[in-house]
């Protein structure tokens, strides 16, 4: 009876260790450190594109330092254009900052990722000044929505690195991914116009760590309590 109990107790833990274990997607507000992307791979726009000035064809090839290949859409159909923080740009990412600038043609589109992804993200910046919302969207192969996530930011000029970093991390599949500015300072809508940074991204599968929550800990040691009790009952 004691071991069937101890059987029952154990399932029951495993089960609540497996349940909150499993991956969910979750926002990302920083590109390195504790809780933020730490990519493993990124789209370094001069290599993809050229010096400050260049145009950026719609429905172009970017690669990744790695190999992964994106293709560059815009939205509205047209191109965009090269420039770095400082150079053709004057806003709140790092000086020197490499930029991709949709050039009134967002939201930026990034469709068919060669290598599916579980992680993505980059600072964003509108070219109004003033509050604005970014949005980043993740899709899988078939175009289902994955996951989505808002940030607000401040747009201004103080070349501060100062812009917001948005991302999406623990996301397997991730197929395609749209950035925009849905809403910007003075009620104005940004989505035509803004810029992203350098895109960091986290190729692989992410894999569930299975760390126990405080209610698995409760169960499990209530139930060796109770173990416990009964072997105590059952000695003479």
């Amino acid at each position: 009876m004691i071991r069937k109990g101890l059987m029952v107790v154990l399932v029951l833990a495993a089960f609540a260790v497996a349940v909150g274990s499993v991956a969910e997607a979750t926002p990302v507000t920083c590109r390195t450190g504790l809780g933020c992307l730490n990519g493993t791979d990124f789209f370094d726009w001069t290599t993809n594109y050229g010096p400050p000035g260049s145009n950026i064809p719609g429905n172009s090839t970017a690669t990744s330092t790695l190999g992964v290949q994106v293709t560059v859409n815009f939205a509205e159909g047209g191109g965009g254009v090269r420039e770095d923080e400082g150079n053709g740009w004057i806003g709140n990412f790092t000086l020197g900052d490499e930029l991709l600038w949709t050039d009134q043609d967002g939201p930026l589109n990034l469709n068919g990722f060669s290598q599916t992804l579980s992680g993505i993200g980059a600072n964003i910046q509108p070219v109004r000044f003033g509050d604005f919302t970014a949005v980043i969207a993740a899709f899988d192969v078939n175009n289902n929505l994955i996951e989505a996530f808002a940030e607000n930011g401040t747009s201004n000029q103080n070349e501060d690195g100062s812009a917001i970093f948005i991302g999406l991390s623990n996301v397997p599949g991730i197929a395609f991914v749209r950035f925009s500015v849905p809403s910007c300072a003075r009620g104005g809508n940004c989505d035509p116009n803004f810029a992203i940074n350098q895109l960091d991204i986290v190729t692989g599968a992410v894999a569930p760590v299975a760390v126990p929550a405080p209610g698995t800990l409760l169960l499990l040691s209530s139930g060796l309590v109770i173990v416990g009790y009964l072997r105590r009952r059952r000695s003479p």
